[in-house]
């Protein structure tokens, strides 16, 4: 079905915008490390050219004949491990320099007068529409690449270059607010961790301090074994009826996907999965990296991957203080240490290694004053994500309006 589209706009091949010309040609790893700065694959698919300390460094002889990025190029990535990703799309608004291009990128430069705004075309060719048409180009099956010559042959929509400026213009704003909110997280998410190292080793407000076999500490904390607050849970599920499967993301926190759940009952046996209930604690049996420790707050229960060794805590600590002790560089540096095997081969690491950690533990009063810090901070981590989340979703329901023509704006 054909969407209606304002009169005025125009239709156009990407070919006649501009020729395309490639990345960087003929390069060994021994000429790369020092030398002409070159884009690098990242920086195209995260749009993120204008940051001088991502670039990588390319020696370039006078003899050679190898193409430089200037304002208005826009670039592609060629290849992707999925064709949802191929074709990632940036445009260079650099004026002050003009870098190489890496090898796994092409570019395309506009010819003048251009019938597209550079800063407009940053945004038409990451849009709804674009992305959709630019998929079936994806060619191979293990990995997958896009031709110049089927991507000059797709056709582009696009209104009076006054409206792309004013389209343009309406969406840096809301990327200015994303970014500075970004900024706002990052600085909260530094807060939080220099708090956290804070708390975790001085406490609050203590004068007086002891030697331990961990170093200096408040006088009124103590050493203990983690085992002294944890109990290890083995309960296997034995359920019939169908229980949500609990994925755990790279930031450790429990997720109850139902599409994963969906995914997994019919292609393996859950019998082996742990079940986990809430308040209840999961770490990774086998140690990817830094490992994966979660507590389990926002489920009733749910299945977890036999990986994970699950366990509670009795009424000596402060759950959310343990999270924040086994997040905390102080508790990982020694997770990382008890793991048996290699990093290459995985580490695996036993509760009973577990439990015999020794770490420094305020009394519970103070375990619940440090808790309520460091939670009014999560609050306002959150109250950002949100407001980011927000804004990150408008930004994609302008996107599809102003684009399409759906929404029109005027020059003034």
């Amino acid at each position: 079905m054909n969407e209606r589209v304002p009169e005025d706009w125009s239709t156009i091949q990407i070919k006649d915008l501009g020729s395309f010309y490639g990345g960087l040609t003929g390069k060994t790893s021994k000429d790369f490390g020092d030398g002409e700065p070159f884009l690098t694959y990242m920086q195209v698919f995260s749009q993120k050219t204008l940051d001088k300390e991502a670039v990588n460094s390319v020696q370039i002889t006078k003899e050679e004949n190898q193409n430089k990025v200037i304002y208005g190029d826009i670039l592609f990535t060629t290849s992707s491990e999925t064709p949802d990703e191929i074709g990632m799309s940036e445009v260079f608004l650099g004026t002050d320099w003009s870098p190489y291009l890496n090898s796994f990128c092409f570019g395309l430069r506009l010819e003048k007068p251009s019938p597209i705004y550079p800063l407009f075309a940053k945004y038409l060719f990451r849009g709804r529409k674009f992305r959709h048409d630019i998929r079936p180009l994806a060619q191979g099956s293990t990995r997958f690449n896009l031709s110049k010559g089927y991507l000059g042959k797709l056709s582009l929509l696009i209104p009076p270059l006054p409206e792309q400026k004013k389209i343009a213009y309406i969406l840096t704003s809301v990327d200015e607010v994303i970014e500075k909110t970004q900024l706002q997280i990052n600085k909260l998410q530094d807060l939080k961790k220099g708090t956290m190292n804070e708390l975790l080793t001085k406490g609050i407000g203590h004068t007086e301090f002891k030697d331990s076999e961990l170093g200096r500490i408040p006088k009124s904390w103590e050493v203990k074994k983690l085992g002294y607050f944890c109990k290890h849970i083995n309960k296997k599920n034995n359920e019939d009826n169908q229980i949500p499967v609990l994925s755990v993301t790279k930031y450790a926190g429990f997720v109850n996907s139902r599409e994963y759940f969906k995914k997994q009952i019919f292609s393996k046996d859950l019998s082996t999965y742990k079940l986990v209930k809430k308040g209840q604690f999961a770490y990774a049996t086998i140690h990817l990296d830094e490992g994966s420790l979660g507590l389990l707050k926002k489920h009733e229960f749910g299945l977890i991957s036999p990986m994970y060794t699950v366990f509670e805590t009795n009424d000596y600590i402060n759950k959310d203080y343990l999270f924040m002790l086994m997040k905390s560089d102080i508790f990982m540096k020694k997770y990382q240490v008890i793991g048996q095997g290699s990093i290459n081969r995985r580490m695996t690491i036993s509760f009973d290694s577990l439990s015999q950690l020794t770490m420094p533990f305020p009394p519970l009063q103070e375990q619940n004053e440090i808790t309520k810090i460091t939670n009014q901070i999560d609050k306002n981590i959150n109250f950002s994500l949100n407001k980011l989340s927000q804004t990150q979703s408008l930004k994609k329901s302008l996107m599809q309006d102003l684009l399409t023509g759906k929404v029109r704006v005027t020059e003034n």
